[in-house]
């Protein structure tokens, strides 16, 4: 709707993870180079939290235009709220195999197999578990970290990456076989008033922006609304872009951004 108004070539500010809208604050920039560490030594197990919102899943997807599809397979799973044995299943779908009706001994036969198969072929497994602060039942992280045990004589045949909001952190606490594994865990904290700015300015850039949009005071506003948090501030840049054509307003300044702020309630 707002698109032509403001000469723009695509929404700026859609909040479905997109690799090619990854920006790359410090904070994310660190996060992505931890992940890529852990894969590359064929770590066992990485973990990164953030609250809602953060870019945990949009850091995951552009991890994987890293990797070369040759060297590395890579899975993820976005809903492992499951029953132990329903989540080994799904992991066995995931690298391909086959679990229709297969007993768990039979399941994990298989996924020996894919991982060893990936390792004499020259290429590691990596496994992504999104939202893993879900997993309620402590058998299921005991079936994910007995996958662990498939090694050589010196590294993991399976490398982990535990994605979640911060209950994870405490979740992973009690559970100190699975602790012991992980080599690297990263907290992905908000942008910052500068990051926050030049987040505006790389969507808007993305999206064919060729001038200014929103005025400084506008994005001082935004912050303090957010706390940097690009979810939240992705909601409310979109609102100020449509109340903007509404109102015919040449900027976002602080008057359309309050009113944006409070039409949904933020």
């Amino acid at each position: 709707m707002y698109l032509e108004y403001w000469k723009l070539n695509h929404t700026p500010f859609a909040n479905v993870p997109s690799r090619n809208a990854f920006f790359r604050s410090p904070q994310h920039e660190e996060a992505l180079r931890r992940l890529l560490y852990v894969i590359q030594h064929r770590k066992g197990v990485a973990m990164l939290t953030a609250e809602v919102g953060c870019g945990k899943t949009t850091v995951i997807k552009s991890l994987v235009d890293y990797l070369n599809k040759d060297q590395v397979q890579f899975a993820m799973i976005s809903n492992p709220a499951l029953q132990p044995e329903e989540l080994l299943k799904a992991i066995l779908l995931k690298l391909g195999g086959k679990p229709e009706n297969g007993s768990k001994t039979l399941i994990l036969d298989q996924l020996q197999k894919i991982l060893f198969a990936n390792e004499s072929a020259g290429r590691a497994t990596v496994l992504a578990i999104d939202e893993a602060h879900v997993i309620a039942i402590r058998e299921t992280f005991d079936e994910i970290r007995m996958l662990l045990n498939f090694q050589t004589d010196n590294e993991f045949l399976l490398t982990l990456i535990l994605l979640g909001q911060p209950p994870l952190l405490r979740n992973i606490a009690e559970l100190k076989p699975l602790k012991e594994r992980i080599s690297v865990k990263y907290h992905l904290q908000p942008l910052d008033f500068q990051s926050t700015l030049h987040y505006l300015l790389f969507r808007l850039r993305n999206a064919g922006a060729t001038r200014g949009i929103f005025t400084r005071q506008a994005v001082q506003m935004l912050f303090e609304s957010t706390g940097g948090i690009p979810l939240r501030i992705n909601n409310i840049c979109d609102h100020c872009l449509l109340i903007g054509v509404m109102t015919q307003a040449r900027m976002i300044d602080t008057q359309v951004m309050q009113a944006a702020i409070e039409d949904l309630g933020d």
